[in-house]
């Protein structure tokens, strides 16, 4: 019983961060028949009528689809750094001579650097690329200004 209890308050929880109003607002007695609630603090907000919040539900989810997406390709391109630096380490310790094995293993951890970088730099551009679309997308839904809170968001995700 607690297991449902607790299941039931996180989904409202989930409910009200893609609904973006306040858990005073969801649980707020009234009629619901206008376009505004009344919160206990006697502020209006704008009630998402369900076409918003649909339109609304899939840029999250798009969102959600393409940070995944590029986070794959990130770890891929970090994976593949280090197989080829691995690889070039091994060939490096096949040398015999100390002036020749301590410029190979230089090369390879340049390479392996480089490499990160690149990833790196590609992933943060997607990220910003990704939120860009999300805010377009967000935008066209005519939703009033959602926090980066109330769609589930990270801090460090909004604030590129």
């Amino acid at each position: 019983m607690k297991l449902i209890n607790m299941k039931n308050i996180a989904l409202t929880m989930i409910l009200v961060a893609i609904l973006g109003v306040s858990p005073v607002t969801v649980f707020a007695q009234g009629d619901g028949t206008g376009r505004f609630e009344e919160r206990k603090d006697n502020k209006q907000i704008a009630a998402l009528d369900a076409n918003a919040i649909a339109c609304i539900k899939t840029a999250v989810v798009k969102r959600e689809d393409a940070l995944i997406a590029g986070f794959d390709t990130y770890a891929a391109a970090l994976k593949s750094a280090r197989q080829i630096r691995r690889d070039a380490l091994s060939a490096a310790w096949d040398k015999t001579v100390a002036i020749e094995r301590r410029a190979a293993v230089k090369a390879a951890d340049r390479a392996f650097s480089e490499a990160t970088k690149v990833a790196r730099k590609t992933w943060n551009e997607t990220r910003r690329s990704i939120w860009n679309t999300f805010t377009a997308d967000r935008k066209a839904c005519n939703v009033p200004t959602v926090s980066s809170v109330d769609t589930g968001s990270s801090a460090t995700d909004s604030s590129i």
